[in-house]
């Protein structure tokens, strides 16, 4: 639990350094919208900026992947175990400005917790 809190301590310090844009972070309370092994739930229809960074939090107890690209079209790029953060550098030629990017669990659908995905320009 501790380790958990440095991290998502850290998570919120990096975000607030590299950008105050709030319109940047996205997040899913998968209590309200679960994440299941059978399909992508969106996180966003279309990214609002071109990320150098994106910063991933999964606050579930379950495995997830990452997806851009339009419904039934998803390209894989990440995958988070549960409860951990991520930073993912040099994504221009991958996430571009206005394309949809959706989540879906590995191991077991995540229905507590939350995923908060924040875009770094």
């Amino acid at each position: 639990m501790i380790r958990f809190l440095l991290v998502f301590a850290l998570f919120w310090a990096h975000v607030a350094f590299a950008t105050a844009n709030t319109a940047n972070v996205i997040s899913l309370n998968t209590a309200t919208t679960n994440v299941t092994t059978s399909s992508y739930v969106t996180l966003v229809s279309s990214l609002p900026i071109v990320p150098s960074q994106i910063v991933i939090v999964n606050a579930t107890s379950s495995v997830i992947k990452l997806a851009y690209g339009a419904s039934g079209s998803e390209t894989d790029f990440v995958s988070v175990s549960g409860s951990s953060t991520i930073i993912i550098d040099q994504l221009s030629r991958h996430l571009t400005m206005g394309v949809r990017l959706a989540v879906e669990a590995i191991s077991a659908s995540a229905s507590s917790g939350y995923v908060s995905v924040s875009l770094i320009p």
